[in-house]
């Protein structure tokens, strides 16, 4: 079997729904992973935005691929597809600065989950490893997190300021998670993204307000990774560079980037 790694980087604000009821002030959340409780892409939803996708691109492989559509009866026909979709778990996420437009920030917990997911023969698990063994990242403070050219910065909270280490990250791994990176303590990390974006939304009957709902959305620059596993993975996926992903398309929501790592 063999494993390829894709990232997806969001270009516009992007709601992928839990479909789950919410008893909270906020209508319709995002899907979260169930662990860190962080912004994810479940498989699901992921097939689906492919499968949508080359569909559209009229694949010609596209059954043999993605298995059966899910509104076929005959089960003697059902074909489970060749291809295994994994969840798209969140690398990093923008957070904004007094004197830059935002860092792109991640923290250890999502570097490790990175390294454990990443093909064996990808180059960039030996230097993320090297990155989480430097002393640096292993005693980061809360308040602090660590830039490789950004000393002093504000991010999203007063109290929060940047600590530059210079040529502390790889090109590559700059390439991957951002080029303004930024690694966060993981419990500053987590209670600063559980704040996501919520956008207030109207339905109108005749003029009239008829359903006032508050949606939360993951926000552009967001960076997911995930993996496709086949006994020969099809090359199409490569050439995948724009796709939407999620509800509300039509006003501009799950717009997306998508790239082979």
């Amino acid at each position: 079997m063999n494993t390829q790694f894709y990232s997806i980087k969001t270009k516009s604000n992007t709601h992928v729904g839990s479909g789950q009821n919410s008893y909270g002030i906020v209508d319709n959340v995002v899907q979260k992973d169930y662990i860190t409780e962080l912004p994810c892409i479940n498989s699901t939803s992921l097939k689906g935005a492919l499968r949508e996708y080359a569909d559209y691109k009229k694949w010609q492989n596209l059954e043999d691929i993605f298995g059966s559509k899910p509104s076929e009866k005959d089960s003697n026909k059902l074909n489970q597809g060749t291809h295994y979709f994994s969840q798209a778990y969140l690398l990093s996420f923008p957070m904004r600065s007094n004197n830059l437009q935002f860092f792109n920030v991640t923290c250890p917990i999502l570097l490790e989950h990175l390294i454990e997911t990443l093909p064996e023969s990808n180059t960039l698990k030996t230097k993320l490893q090297n990155l989480l063994n430097k002393n640096e990242i292993k005693t980061i403070e809360k308040n602090a997190p660590i830039s490789d050219k950004h000393n002093g910065f504000i991010v999203e909270k007063h109290s929060i300021k940047t600590k530059n280490i210079a040529n502390i990250f790889d090109v590559e791994i700059k390439k991957l998670l951002g080029e303004n990176l930024l690694v966060m303590h993981d419990d500053t990390f987590k209670s600063l993204v559980k704040k996501l974006p919520i956008i207030t939304r109207n339905q109108l009957d005749n003029g009239q307000s008829a359903n006032l709902f508050y949606e939360e959305v993951v926000p552009r620059e967001t960076i997911f990774g995930f993996t496709i596993q086949a006994s020969s993975i099809e090359s199409s996926f490569d050439s995948i560079t724009d796709i939407q992903i999620g509800a509300n398309a039509t006003v501009g929501y799950g717009f997306c980037s998508t790239q082979k790592i």
